[in-house]
């Protein structure tokens, strides 16, 4: 009798990876203005909701890691057409930082090996991509 082959998490993509940043467009007030977390979640939310309302609301994503007007993110694959549409097509308000902000996508990939990554983060990435590794083994 053979064995049942168990499907392994690594045969199908799980996540979609972003790199972004966000700007206010105005070089000045960019060099003044730092960006925390909570900024940043507040943004791609409003961005979700704006866009996809109720439904974009749902969309989970994860800040991996984020300094200042860069942010890495993690998307569920299924979810990244809506996020990329989203993030692409958003400009805020003043309400966060008194002048409106918008992002752009400096990299998307379903393959987390392929992120492109400074010297200041080889210590979380590495972290990191050993708990996707992880995630994504067979039992």
């Amino acid at each position: 009798m053979s064995k049942a082959i168990e499907p392994c998490k690594n045969n199908f993509k799980e996540w979609q990876f972003y790199k972004l940043q966000i700007t206010t467009q105005d070089t000045s007030i960019d060099k003044e203005t730092i960006i925390d977390e909570i900024t940043w979640k507040q943004w791609i939310n409003n961005a979700l909701k704006r866009s996809h309302g109720l439904f974009g609301e749902g969309i989970e994503y994860f800040i991996v890691n984020q300094e200042d007007k860069i942010a890495f993110l993690k998307v569920s694959y299924q979810d990244r057409e809506a996020f990329s549409s989203a993030i692409g097509t958003y400009i805020s308000t003043d309400d966060l930082i008194g002048t409106p902000l918008a992002v752009t996508t400096l990299q998307e990939t379903s393959d987390v090996n392929n992120l492109e990554i400074g010297e200041d983060d080889k210590l979380w990435y590495k972290k990191f991509v050993e708990e996707i590794v992880d995630d994504a083994k067979c039992q």
